[in-house]
């Protein structure tokens, strides 16, 4: 059964991108892909930019769209081929969401966001999902 967690965080959406480099950087380290799914292809830019930024002594391997990349980062509608580490950063569960081991859900300082993932979290909840919450306001930088 897919376990998901929750992070929450104070800031931005650049503490998010730090976080998930930070979320993909371990997974790899531990020889598994991760799915970092977008809303839309400016945030795909932004956040494949961070992933080539985020450590100047590392080098994260990742790629834009659902194909077999260590690291992947789509706003496609559809997963590819991966099944290891989803990092939604879509507000909405996405369909195939189950067919992970892992979901990461992140939750930062905008509230209509913040409702969506607490949504989220009850859609989860109701359907037994093994749950995780971590607290990082204030605990996290980058």
């Amino acid at each position: 059964m897919t376990n998901v967690s929750f992070y929450k965080l104070t800031g931005d959406q650049e503490m998010v991108f730090s976080l998930v480099c930070f979320l993909a950087q371990k997974a790899f380290n531990q020889n598994q892909c991760v799915l970092c799914t977008v809303t839309d292809d400016y945030l795909l830019g932004s956040l494949d930019t961070r992933l080539w930024d985020f450590q100047k002594s590392s080098f994260l391997p990742h790629g834009q769209g659902v194909k077999s990349f260590p690291i992947a980062v789509s706003c496609d509608s559809s997963p590819g081929e991966h099944d290891q580490i989803l990092i939604n950063l879509q507000s909405t569960v996405p369909t195939w969401f189950s067919r992970f081991d892992r979901v990461i859900e992140i939750i930062y300082d905008d509230k209509v966001y913040e409702q969506k993932k607490r949504d989220n979290f009850r859609f989860y909840k109701e359907r037994g999902y093994p749950l995780s919450y971590h607290d990082l306001s204030g605990k996290f930088n980058l």
